[in-house]
């Protein structure tokens, strides 16, 4: 970008209606800018635009922008917040004994949904596959319900959006289920106890109830070792007073908020935050808006970004006596052996290569591309991970014509990518 005053315009443009719709526009962009043709068709009647923000502007506003399914995002919801509510219902209402055993709602709404929220850590977050969509299957059954599929080459966005999307759904099962408990309890008459195979001591119950209660003990008291052995029921109950029982749905309560709701929307705000964090880093990072508005201008290439550093001058090697192993990019027909050409085939077979040892060289890493290609995204995102499994790898322009004033000039665009991904440049012969 130009000046911080630009990107922040350029960035404000992209995020107007909600992180969501910055996404697609996002990617809308990007699709649009890697076509073959990316030229508007602009009127001699309108005022020629003046600034990136009113480039985009006639962009946004000569094409219709994507969107997810939003029905079915809906639809998502609705079920979310329908199963919530009447599994509730049905937890309270099932059993036709005087006391409802306290270890079924606990399990259903408190237990359950804080492993789930854990294991939706470790592979939103932590896990080394959380960018490889095979390890995903309910995430590429949404991208095909959603009909996301056009978008599998910028997963790496994609994807913090769907996990972020799935814990808003979960938020909402919770979020349902207290609601249903609070307004059934408001008129009708529930009293808890505690039954189980396998815990009959009565001091073992309390320990696990002092320590499950633990978070908030300070606050609402933890059921009693009096409490406990008046609820304990198989199949002879006894009353529980009004007093006692309270205190058996205050925990369930508690342990809903605490552990079924809580770490929900912590690791949803967290997800959030992520997801726009990398989204405004994909914006200002990619050289993208440049390629549209040199685009637009009708220049093949004129130093579409000035940059205050001088940019290193470009070394001539010649390929044919190289010890090194080379890669193409979108250049199926080559006259030397390559041992990969990536980004002419479907971008999952790019990255299942990526991942694989097949791309761990032991020579020197060349990157074949032509002069008069646009750098993009993708070949960035593939030089990372070529960089990240090699020693040494660098970008080579190959065929180069030095007096074809062309190719001077779209030299400074691979320059400039050059310098902002930190790979060496050079010209082929």
């Amino acid at each position: 970008m130009t000046s911080t005053l630009t990107t922040k315009a350029i960035i404000n443009f992209f995020f107007e209606g909600g992180a969501t719709k910055a996404l697609f526009r996002w990617l809308d962009f990007r699709l649009f800018v890697s076509s073959d043709n990316k030229t508007l068709e602009i009127n001699n009647s309108d005022a020629k635009p003046n600034s990136a923000t009113e480039y985009l502007n006639k962009w946004q506003q000569k094409f219709t922008l994507s969107s997810p399914a939003t029905g079915l995002i809906f639809v998502a919801n609705v079920l979310a917040v329908l199963i919530g509510f009447t599994a509730m219902a049905g937890v309270l209402n099932y059993s036709a004994q005087p006391l409802i055993n306290i270890w079924l709602p606990l399990g259903l709404f408190a237990f359950i949904p804080v492993l789930l929220t854990l294991v939706s850590l470790y592979f939103s977050v932590l896990s080394s596959t959380k960018h490889s969509l095979n390890s995903f299957p309910l995430i590429m059954f949404m991208i095909n319900k959603l009909k996301l599929d056009r978008f599998l080459a910028y997963k790496n966005l994609l994807l913090p959006w769907l996990f972020w999307r799935l814990q808003m759904i979960a938020i909402l099962f919770s979020l349902s289920a207290l609601l249903s408990f609070f307004l059934l309890a408001t008129f009708q008459d529930y009293r808890f106890g505690w039954s189980s195979t396998l815990i009959t001591d009565h001091a073992t119950m309390t320990e696990l109830m002092s320590v499950m209660t633990w978070p908030w003990h300070w606050f609402i008291e933890s059921p009693t070792a009096e409490l406990i052995s008046q609820s304990h029921f198989s199949v002879d109950t006894v009353s529980v007073s009004v007093q006692l029982d309270q205190t058996w749905w205050l925990t369930l309560v508690m342990a809903m908020l605490v552990y079924g709701l809580l770490p929900r929307v912590l690791l949803a705000l967290f997800l959030r935050q992520r997801f726009i964090k990398q989204l405004r880093s994909s914006i200002v990072n990619s050289s993208d808006v440049e390629q549209f508005i040199v685009a637009q201008q009708h220049q093949e290439t004129r130093d579409p970004i000035e940059s205050e550093q001088q940019l290193e001058n470009t070394d001539e090697v010649t390929l044919s006596e190289s010890d090194s192993d080379l890669i193409t990019w979108r250049q199926a027909q080559f006259d030397l052996p390559v041992i990969k050409n990536l980004g002419s085939t479907d971008w999952l077979d790019d990255e299942q290569w990526l991942n694989s040892p097949a791309s761990h060289c032991k020579k020197p890493v060349w990157v074949i591309v032509d002069p008069l290609q646009t750098p993009t995204g993708e070949l960035a995102d593939c030089i990372d991970v070529l960089k990240q499994n090699n020693v040494s790898v660098a970008l080579v322009l190959y065929p180069y014509i030095n007096d074809d004033s062309r190719y001077s000039q779209q030299l400074k665009s691979w320059q400039f990518f050059a310098h902002r991904y930190g790979i060496t440049l050079k010209k082929g012969n």
